[in-house]
């Protein structure tokens, strides 16, 4: 892996999150690149489950309100 590819990969688990700034992010991607590829294939299913969990409760409100 190149360094820009680190940097970018540190970067991406640095954003928004309340543990890893982008110093530590780049420790963990160049010492432990499984586990940063690992963090970032779960936060992306995360943010996936999330939406799908956010359509369905917009479903649900909507079909509530047309019950009214």
């Amino acid at each position: 892996m190149t360094d820009q590819q680190e940097r970018r990969i540190a970067q991406r688990i640095a954003d928004d999150s309340e543990i890893f700034d982008f110093a530590r992010a780049l420790y963990l991607v160049e010492h432990m690149p499984e586990e940063a590829e690992r963090l970032i294939r779960l936060r992306e299913e995360s943010k996936k489950r999330q939406e799908r969990l956010d359509r369905a409760y917009q479903g649900l409100h909507r079909a509530a309100q047309a019950l009214q």
